[in-house]
């Protein structure tokens, strides 16, 4: 090795801010983190690197020596996405459905080469499912078992088979061949060299490269590529999974709750400026109770969208919010907030969902 770790690490903080964007409340400022002289400095690198003539020169030699077999996973670099290596792939014969995977740093004079395994784990499933139900993904953080909900709860889901790949850098010897032919050229072109996996795990912990939270970057991540996980997955470390439910198999009492809170959200989010984004999805938290004064804090600040409307959608069709918010403001306060919603507040929420444009463009009221 011709860098030292400390030195190594020293090399990651010239292109990744240390500490930046990572909030109190454990929710992460990616936008602080572009608008710094690092990450500026990264964006620089990756569009000179994706201008080298050696670049281009050993991508046609690997594709002539490979015919029909090579990928080139760097085709962002010019706008400077992400990554900071050149990064290529060769799939082996159809008979294995593999990969080799190379990537050569334009940061540090390395290179590094793996396949991709994956392992099995079987964990327990945690007591919370999801459902898709009238347009929405619920997540009910409840017992997928438990009868309130789930109207026939299945035992045999207690456990699941969670599939994970990873990157292993022992080659199997029908791989290695072909790794040690393109090594070799990579060598020539670049002259750089391998950098191992004892080396490329160490962690980064004050950094955020990518995909990656704090705590979870390593020297790879950085001064490669973070779309790869570069050590085996502990069972212990992996999070047990949730359930997916079908609409099919909830109690009647979920359903009335996901019914009015289905209607209460496609009034609630069009008149909300920060939801106009098509980044967003219709994903809903609920514990599968449904409570008054939180349905009464919702139609307040229903009101306070209407006064005045500040998206497309309210502004169109200000009378009709005005009208659905009316409507179920009345059926709330006729409510006692005991036990499931009443009958006449789910009629009404069912057919308020099955007139409602909601995935329609904004027409304005005549």
């Amino acid at each position: 090795m011709k860098h030292s770790i400390d030195e190594l690490l020293d090399i990651v903080y010239r292109y990744y801010p240390r500490g930046v964007g990572m909030m109190d409340d454990g929710d992460i400022d990616v936008q602080r983190c572009m608008e710094t002289e690092e990450h500026d400095r990264l964006v620089r690198a990756r569009i000179q690197a994706s201008k080298g003539d050696r670049w281009r020169d050993l991508r046609r030699r690997i594709r002539d020596g490979f015919p029909g077999r090579f990928m080139n996973h760097s085709l962002h670099l010019p706008a400077g996405g992400c990554d900071a290596c050149y990064s290529f792939s060769i799939n082996m014969p159809e008979s294995t459905g593999r990969k080799l995977w190379f990537h050569v740093s334009f940061l540090v004079p390395y290179y590094i080469v793996h396949s991709e395994r994956a392992i099995d784990i079987v964990k327990r499933t945690r007591d919370s499912f999801s459902v898709k139900f009238l347009g929405f993904h619920f997540i009910v953080p409840r017992s997928p078992f438990d009868p309130r909900f789930v109207a026939r709860p299945d035992d045999g889901r207690k456990f699941a088979i969670v599939r994970r790949e990873y990157a292993t850098f022992d080659l199997l010897p029908d791989e290695q061949p072909c790794a040690e032919w393109i090594s070799g050229d990579i060598e020539a072109t670049f002259g750089c060299e391998r950098m191992p996996p004892e080396i490329g795990t160490v962690l980064v912990p004050d950094v955020m490269p990518g995909l990656r939270l704090p705590g979870e970057a390593r020297l790879y991540d950085c001064l490669f590529t973070d779309q790869h996980r570069w050590v085996e997955p502990s069972p212990s470390d992996e999070p047990a999974p949730g359930v997916q439910i079908e609409a099919s198999n909830l109690t009647q009492s979920l359903i009335a709750v996901l019914t009015v809170l289905a209607a209460l959200y496609c009034i609630v989010w069009p008149l909300m400026p920060e939801m106009q984004s098509g980044s967003c999805y219709r994903v809903v938290e609920t514990d599968g109770v449904l409570r008054k004064d939180e349905l009464i804090d919702a139609l307040a600040k229903i009101r306070v969208l209407l006064d005045p409307p500040m998206t497309p959608w309210g502004i169109a069709a200000k009378r009709e919010f005005e009208a659905a918010t009316r409507e179920l403001e009345a059926l709330v306060a006729s409510w006692d907030g005991e036990g499931e919603p009443p009958a006449a507040m789910v009629a009404w929420a069912s057919s308020f969902l099955a007139s409602w444009p909601v995935n329609s463009e904004p027409v304005a009221s005549s």
